[in-house]
């Protein structure tokens, strides 16, 4: 009872203080360029205090709890020259105020924000500035992806800490690892927050920016895996011309032009456009495997109102490849793929992964009043992969011989998804709140048609490989076919308060979710007895705190959940599994350093995994604890393990030391480990997931010298890791690390640009499904020309 009353008191004492304080008042401006086009991202300070924000990607910005009277801002940005304005302040009415900075869009559109300072719109779904944020949020733009000449997303997650490549599927599409769990390829993975399938190539350069937000993300996006999401930001029309043609090639026979083009489509311009379009073809270091991907992503954009604006965009994939289907140890250990050169293929020519993407998104976005907003999207994708293809048995003699086996399916994915958003801000006494209302649906179907697997007659020789022997063809045998489907509603809010001027934040959500997820039968006798699909209700909470002792610094904790949907059983596709559930305490600091020039985030966090869904091999089908099923030709059953869990700590660093030298870096250090499985013993790590991992990469650009000549050089390191949840030693990989580097030069408009990646050609596994391992790519060389106008 003592405890309670003076709980009271202080909150009375408190409550007079605040009411005791002298009136205040709220200042809400617009920060636009000589050319009336809105300056995103720059700095509001109120002179000789330590009030500040940034502007939003409107160029808005809002100062709450101003003493009233006369008050000085200071407005500036990198590019931009400084300018303070006098604004008189006053509770009724607010005050308001528009600042023109000495700049254009075109030289806006230019300048590169970095560190916390930056905003995720569209993966946190609220415009705030990543200071405010109680979780680790990580991105990668064009600045980086341009340095580094990167062309895929296995160069993109190397420098962000915590997620992990763990491999490919025949070289079609890749799979990644985050704090220790595996990402969902069917719900991990988001354009523009919009649902989107991993099974194909991401094309790094046709987005803006590549965002990771860490840890579980239902309450924004439903059932995802708990490591977090990527979410593909994509390049905007602009409303100023803008051209850049450019043209890669490189070592194995790579040669991707590519072009991106912009501008108004009207005098008003009002109506605008964007084009990217990418062409690749490749061979790769491994004999005989070969590629060739197009892309086209056409965008335009109707202003219909100053508060009303209509984005469509389309996008067009197509990638035709020779599947590759790894390697397979000589003796079954680690140490024995040394006995085979990295470029043995273990196919053949007629074996192929083929994909296609059609889709197409619809963005409304309308102003209802200078605070709140309504966002609208839609879309429609369509997804098709074929692979014919052959895979290694997991077994040789003595003298290299191994059988094989040939699979063939044709799967297609039609996919609908819809939003609505309602997002803004309001001021309740002395609290100021961040608030977002929405709701979402997504409906999949998912048709399988002619998956056969057999097993090729004879053996093949991984030391004295012939190709051709045997010719791949689609089955014409009757095979199984199976039609899936999944549909997803659900209603979500979530309000971050601000108290003191936003230096204690308080974030409260709750997402409520109906999933339904089964098979369809044709006819009713083909209804497998006692089949009913999986429906569940699932009410997922997610709450965080943020405390800024200064305007550049946040220290933040939060607490989310997961829940994943695990679809039919791989041995019975007519078989619905239950769900997985998960959850996450997160704790961390972020700043801005270096004249908020550096940001820095450290983040410690404790993932759960409850009800895992997973397989174990086995010579007999197992006794002794429950399993879900068990196949007796490929000799593995599946079932269900109680609890895995995951605990470490991340840092990241992004921005500049100096005008001319930026630095990206990350490290991390997790424990991702079986809790409680009875297939395998406590303690056992996860496979995939080394303990330890870093990067460093730095850019210098030469101010006096040369101007235009620009430096880079980077470190990346992975640490030995278990490929198989047995963790025996054969499964033990070595720590390796791999060194890249780039000389670039510009000239006007002009950029060409040299990239070495893997300098000292070091060797390095991956290991897949099945107990293959898959090599990574050795030294190359790659030479970009670009020109810009």
């Amino acid at each position: 009872m003592k405890f309670s009353y003076t709980c009271i008191l202080v909150l009375m004492l408190l409550s007079n203080r605040i009411m005791a304080q002298s009136p205040k008042g709220t200042l809400r401006g617009n920060v636009t360029t000589l050319d009336g086009q809105p300056a995103a991202f720059i700095n509001v300070v109120v002179k000789g205090g330590k009030v500040g924000v940034t502007t939003d990607g409107d160029g808005n910005f809002t100062l709450r709890n101003l003493p009233e009277g006369e008050q000085t801002l200071l407005v500036s940005a990198v590019g931009f020259e400084p300018i303070e304005q006098t604004v008189t302040v006053s509770s009724n009415p607010e005050a308001t105020v528009s600042v023109t900075l000495k700049s254009t869009a075109k030289q806006l559109g230019e300048v590169v924000v970095t560190g916390q300072k930056r905003r995720t719109a569209t993966a946190t779904k609220l415009d705030v500035p990543l200071l405010d944020i109680p979780v680790s949020v990580q991105i990668v733009g064009q600045d980086l992806i341009q340095q580094q000449q990167i062309i895929n997303m296995a160069d993109v997650v190397k420098n962000v800490s915590g997620v992990t490549l763990t491999g490919s599927y025949s070289g079609g599409y890749q799979f990644f690892n985050s704090r220790g769990f595996d990402m969902n390829n069917w719900t991990n993975f988001r354009r523009n927050g919009t649902l989107l399938w991993n099974m194909g190539n991401h094309f790094a350069d046709f987005y803006e920016n590549i965002e990771f937000l860490k840890g579980p993300a239902a309450i924004l996006y439903g059932d995802v895996a708990p490591g977090g999401i990527i979410n593909f930001v994509t390049k905007k029309p602009l409303n100023y011309n803008y051209r850049r043609i450019d043209l890669k090639v490189g070592q194995y026979g790579l040669v991707r032009p590519s072009v991106d083009i912009s501008g108004p489509l009207n005098a008003s311009r009002t109506l605008k456009y964007r084009l990217n379009a990418t062409y690749e073809r490749s061979n790769s270091f491994r004999d005989v495997v070969n590629n060739k991907t197009l892309m086209l992503a056409p965008v335009i954009t109707w202003d219909i109102s100053p508060r009303l604006s209509w984005t469509v965009e389309a996008n067009y994939k197509k990638d035709n490849r020779v599947g590759d289907p790894g390697l397979v140890s000589p003796d079954r250990t680690f140490q024995g793929l040394s006995r085979l050169p990295i470029n043995t293929f273990l196919g053949e020519k007629s074996a192929t992964y083929n994909y296609l993407n059609t889709s197409l998104f619809s963005t409304v976005n309308y102003q209802l009043s200078r605070s709140w907003s309504v966002r609208n999207l839609l879309s429609y994708t369509l997804t098709e992969r074929t692979p014919l293809n052959i895979y290694p048995q997991n077994d040789a003699d003595l003298l290299g011989n191994i059988t094989r086996q040939q699979y063939y399916f044709k799967q297609r994915f039609n996919t609908y998804t819809a939003s609505l958003d309602l997002v803004g801000s309001v001021t309740t006494g002395p609290l100021t709140h961040n608030v977002l209302v929405g709701a979402d649906y997504v409906e999949d179907t998912n048709l399988g048609l002619g998956f056969l697997s057999v097993e090729i007659p004879g053996t093949f020789n991984m030391f004295r490989p012939n190709y051709g022997e045997q010719v791949l063809e689609p089955f014409k045998e009757e095979a199984d076919n199976y039609r899936s489907f999944y549909t997803r509603w659900g209603f979500y809010a979530q309000d971050q308060i601000g108290l003191f001027n936003d230096r204690l934040q308080v974030l409260l959500g709750l997402r409520y979710n109906q999933y339904t997820n089964g098979n369809r039968y044709d006819n009713a006798s083909d209804v497998p007895e006692g089949y009913k699909p999986v429906e569940v209700n699932p009410l997922i909470p997610r709450v965080g705190l943020v405390y800024k002792p200064r305007t550049w610094m946040s220290v933040y904790g939060s607490y989310s959940q997961s829940y994943e949907v695990n679809g039919f059983d791989y041995i019975d596709p007519n078989l619905m599994l239950q769900n997985t559930k998960g959850d996450q305490i997160e704790v961390g600091v972020k700043s801005n350093l270096l004249r908020e020039r550096l940001g820095v985030t450290v983040a410690l966090f404790r993932i759960n995994k409850d009800n895992v869904y997973t397989y174990a091999d086995s010579d007999q089908r197992p006794t002794g604890f429950p399993i879900i099923n068990w196949s007796e030709d490929e000799r593995y059953y599946t079932y269900y393990a109680p609890r895995y869990q995951s605990q470490g700590i991340e840092v990241d660093v992004n921005g500049r030391i100096t005008d001319n030298l930026k630095v990206n870096a990350n490290a991390s250090f997790i424990r991702a480990e079986v809790v409680d499985d009875p297939a395998f013993p406590k303690g056992n790590w996860l496979p995939n997931q080394p303990r330890q991992s870093y990067s460093v990469w730095a850019s210098y650009r030469v101010p006096r010298l040369l101007p235009g000549l620009e430096l880079g050089y980077g470190i990346f390191h992975k640490g030995q890791f278990y490929g198989a949840l047995d963790n025996t030693v054969a499964s033990l990989t070595r720590p390796y690390s791999t060194m890249d580097a780039s000389i670039a030069y510009a000239w006007k408009g002009f950029r060409t640009q040299l990239n070495v990646t893997n300098l000292t050609n070091q060797t390095s596994y991956l290991r897949q499904f099945g107990g293959r391992w898959e090599p990574q790519w050795p030294r190359r060389a790659i030479l970009g020309v670009s020109y810009k106008f």
